[in-house]
């Protein structure tokens, strides 16, 4: 008779213990998935608005004489058509129906180009970015300052856990006729850059990247 081998087993506390460990790493996957895609979303949503600002920036300097007074016109003051002063709820029920003439196909002035090129630049927004909306203030002389605005769901108040208001410049002031944000001495670098123009009124979960050319 061959001699007997003893034959060793996984008790049932073993097998419990691997589940609990396996199921704790599978949890930490699943949330480092959400936390990448909540990034993701983010910075392709910044990606898609150093775009359409290049687009936007393109566009004006084709069409600088709608873009108001420049520096090399002291004392003249000319509004810039290039201007988009709607609210957030505003710009979200816009129907953004074309504008005539269609100056991709017909001769227009440069006040129609620059209506016309507002018109298929907000579309591409609202495409490009989620609910997508813009402001744009000032002209050549000082400047045209440009503020995109995207909702992001996952933008949520740790404390109160639901949707975080969206972060407002502190003021404004009038110049050259057009509103422009003034931050104060904390609201420098990137709070400067992310902060939504009062007159924006844009709602909790709405972010804003803002940024500045000259013609």
């Amino acid at each position: 008779m061959p001699p007997r081998q003893c034959t060793h087993g996984v008790t049932l506390v073993e097998v419990m213990v691997a589940i609990v460990v396996l199921s704790i790493g599978m949890l930490g996957i699943a949330g480092l998935q959400a936390a990448t895609m909540k990034y993701k979303i983010n910075t392709w949503a910044r990606s898609s608005a150093s775009t359409l600002l290049s687009e936007l920036s393109e566009r004006v300097r084709i069409n600088p004489d709608a873009a108001g007074s420049s520096f090399a016109e002291p004392g003249v003051n000319t509004e810039s058509k290039y201007i988009i002063d709607a609210t957030w709820a505003a710009q979200q029920s816009d129907a953004l129906k074309p504008v005539t003439p269609d100056c991709e196909t017909a001769i227009c002035t440069p006040s129609q180009r620059a209506a016309h090129d507002l018109q298929v630049w907000r579309q591409r927004v609202r495409n490009n970015l989620p609910q997508g909306a813009a402001l744009i203030s000032g002209n050549r002389q000082i400047g045209l300052t440009v503020t995109m605005m995207w909702f992001d769901k996952e933008l949520i108040d740790s404390e109160a856990q639901d949707r975080a208001a969206a972060s407002v410049c502190s003021g404004g002031k009038k110049g050259m006729a057009q509103k422009t944000c003034v931050c104060s001495d904390e609201e420098k670098g990137m709070a400067q850059q992310t902060c939504c123009p009062s007159e924006a009124a844009a709602p909790d979960g709405v972010r804003c990247a803002r940024f500045s050319f000259i013609p």
